[in-house]
């Protein structure tokens, strides 16, 4: 009697908590795509997962429509199911359970493609595809015990159905002929697992190789400036609001109304900037290459536009390089006609001399621009310690990486 009463509650508990491990999947798949994941660029071993897989300057509009519908064919199911149980109308198939057995869990997994499409890194790339899988694994076990309580209704709208994806049936259907079936749970299910993340990898790399083929390298933009009364060249990767148009932007609904005459007005009026810059000149650096990240590089508080970026100090044989062939020659709006350049061949032969991280640095003319910090990596600790060097070099490839 004491056991009845105990699952009284428990059962209840159980459907209440069913949007929580229905969700879960979905959650773990937002955190581990962007928690904490800067750590991961201090060893090569990792910094490949911060990669972009996706350019998130041509998808980020696209991204953001394919997340929005998906959650809203969730909700849309949601309510489908929740609204049957009260009225307790049984087994759903009408609207898009018509077509899909599962359109909940292909909702969140249409959601979490479009983010990927955003984010654009690999390891949301790889997150993706390890919450289909589990998804999957949901989706199994829902069916079986569909099938318990239904019996044959069920398995007659199971065959004239599609399963969490168009088209998954069949796979799991052929990955069935490789005798997963008959083995232990816990290891087919492992074996899905390996699976499943090697078909991530190994289309993210077949997606990352073919940009950078059918792209041709990142073109970059350079101007001379002079500071501390020495000849220094500036080269960044082409971004909307450092290109040579001025003040085209990102995405007008997001990027700040700045040009690049703005960034380098303030960059050179910075006293902070050419204070820092002048240990690296006595090392023999010639060259500083800016990098932004996607979407945080620009603020905007109270009215005023602010940058947040890095500077890589660095010494390079040939800091001039002639315009890649095929190319428009790119420059700063007011730059010296330097033009544009392939980044692979100008990469090949630099020296990394260091990192500067300036933090809120206002756009214009100021007596001081920089009103945050600006955190530095010096010449001698990249000298002492490999590990320093390969981590500023796996930064750069990262943040490159998004431009091919």
């Amino acid at each position: 009697m004491n056991r009845l009463y105990k699952l009284a509650f428990v059962i209840p508990a159980f459907a209440i908590l069913e949007p929580v491990w229905m969700l879960t999947p979905f959650v773990g798949f937002l955190y581990g795509s962007v928690l904490n994941i800067g750590f991961l660029e201090s060893s090569k071993a990792t910094s490949w997962l911060l990669l972009f897989v996706f350019p998130t300057r041509g998808f980020l509009v696209t991204g953001l429509f394919v997340a929005i519908a998906g959650i809203t064919v969730f909700l849309i199911c949601a309510f489908q199911v929740y609204s049957a149980r009260v009225f307790k109308k049984g087994l759903v198939t009408t609207g898009i359970y018509k077509y899909l057995r599962h359109p909940q869990y292909t909702g969140l997994v249409v959601a979490g493609a479009g983010l990927v499409m955003m984010w654009g890194r690999f390891i949301a790339y790889l997150s993706l595809f390890i919450m289909i899988y589990l998804y999957y694994l949901l989706a199994k076990k829902e069916e079986n015990s569909c099938l318990s309580r239904f019996g044959k209704t069920y398995e007659d709208y199971r065959n004239r159905t599609a399963g969490l994806l168009p088209g998954m049936d069949l796979f799991a259907g052929m990955t069935g002929r490789f005798a997963f079936s008959s083995l232990p749970k816990g290891l087919s299910v492992f074996l899905g697992f390996l699976l499943t993340a090697g078909l991530a990898l190994g289309s993210g790399f077949t997606i990352m190789k073919a940009r950078k083929a059918f792209s041709g390298g990142v073109p970059l933009v350079q101007k001379e400036v002079t500071l501390n009364d020495k000849r220094l060249f500036l080269v960044s990767p082409r971004i909307p609001y450092l290109d040579q148009r001025g003040k085209q932007r990102h995405f007008r609904f997001w990027m700040k109304d700045v040009s690049s005459g703005d960034f380098i007005l303030a960059l050179k009026s910075s006293e902070k900037i050419r204070d820092q810059l002048a240990l690296f000149f006595k090392e023999g650096m010639n060259t500083v290459m800016l990098l932004f990240e996607p979407r945080l590089s620009v603020l905007e508080e109270q009215g005023k536009t602010f940058f947040n970026f890095y500077m890589i100090p660095m010494f390079h044989p040939h800091p001039t390089p002639p315009p890649s062939r095929g190319r428009e020659s790119k420059a700063f709006p007011d730059g010296d006609g330097l033009g544009g350049t392939d980044v692979k061949g100008f990469m090949e032969s630099w020296q990394v001399m260091g990192l500067l991280r300036v933090e809120r640095m206002l756009a214009g003319d100021e007596t001081e621009p920089v009103k945050g910090d600006i955190k530095v990596v010096t010449a001698r600790e990249v000298r002492e310690d490999e590990r320093v060097k390969a981590r500023i070099e796996n930064k750069v490839d990262v943040l490159l990486s998004r431009f091919y």
